[in-house]
């Protein structure tokens, strides 16, 4: 094997160890139980530690692949009526080995439903759809991609009931479809070094999101657990040429928020998620440290 063939087979057997999809920006999806009220606009800068120890490949299967690196994201939600907002996401990553632009979404949040219960409290039905997509030209098969150079349309429906002391569950489902397919000159590249390789398509994915949380006047308290299932797909191997953008990523995680804010105007958040295991993704510990400024 050639000295370039070489290079090329070591570039592609390194991993995205973080394999996180661009829907998936705050651990928790981009798109909660509440809107913001018309003319209402929340920008929300943040910065967060991620790190893995762990890498979970297929039927269990864990590979001793770290990760370590910094994401910087930006969150804004801006309320063009009583019943819709817009939100939009970015991300930026920073590891050794690539930093810069990768993932960004953006979305709509509608409300046909939200109604009195008396004693019982609120229920109310958020309807969310959108696009997530690449705005950076990352290195897929590199570790330290957020993702995959995914192109998604997601749609979403979360029902949330509020206790009359503002306790509330949340339960947030959503179907992704994957719009993105495989670059030819990039499986000719694989088939030089493993002429056998068939390539797999990108597969939509499913969600699932249970979440209890309290807000009060000055602070907001939650914890969650969140499923995602992709049928299908490729499976990592080890020191085998293969595309990232091709797994099935397939995980449980759990996680929780406390935000503080004096004024109601300006606020601090530190929220993490951790996931469990799962297939093609790393056992992932994030933290994140983030402030929200409204403007009315």
């Amino acid at each position: 094997m050639t000295h370039q063939m070489t290079q090329m087979t070591s570039q592609m057997t390194r991993l995205p160890l973080l394999l996180l999809f661009p829907a998936l920006l705050s651990a928790q999806g981009p798109l909660d139980g509440y809107l913001k009220g018309k003319g209402v606009l929340d920008l929300a800068p943040s910065f967060s530690f991620n790190r893995s120890d762990a890498f979970e490949g297929a039927n269990g299967q864990v590979y001793d692949e770290p990760y370590k690196g910094q994401m910087l994201s930006l969150f804004a939600e801006y309320g063009i009526s009583k019943r819709l907002d817009v939100v939009a996401t970015a991300a930026a990553v920073f590891t050794p080995l690539q930093s810069g632009l990768q993932d960004g979404g953006l979305f709509l949040k509608y409300r046909p439903l939200y109604t009195e219960m008396g004693r019982a409290g609120k229920l109310g039905v958020i309807l969310g759809a959108g696009a997530s997509f690449p705005i950076g030209q990352y290195e897929t098969n590199a570790t330290g991609a957020l993702g995959v150079r995914a192109v998604t349309l997601p749609g979403m429906m979360i029902v949330q009931w509020e206790s009359p002391l503002g306790l509330f569950l949340n339960l947030s489902g959503g179907f992704h479809q994957r719009l993105d397919k495989l670059k030819e000159a990039e499986i000719a590249e694989i088939q030089q070094v493993r002429p056998d390789f068939k390539p797999v398509q990108p597969q939509d994915f499913s969600t699932l999101l249970v979440k209890v949380g309290f807000p009060a006047k000055h602070y907001y308290l939650d914890g969650w657990v969140e499923w995602l299932h992709t049928p299908g797909g490729a499976d990592y191997e080890p020191n085998v040429p293969q595309l990232a953008q091709s797994f099935g990523v397939s995980y449980t995680q759990i996680g929780g928020t406390f935000y503080y804010s004096d004024n109601g105007k300006t606020g601090y958040y530190l929220s993490s998620g951790y996931i469990l295991g799962g297939k093609n993704t790393g056992r992932i510990r994030r933290l994140t440290f983030g402030m929200v400024f409204k403007i009315t």
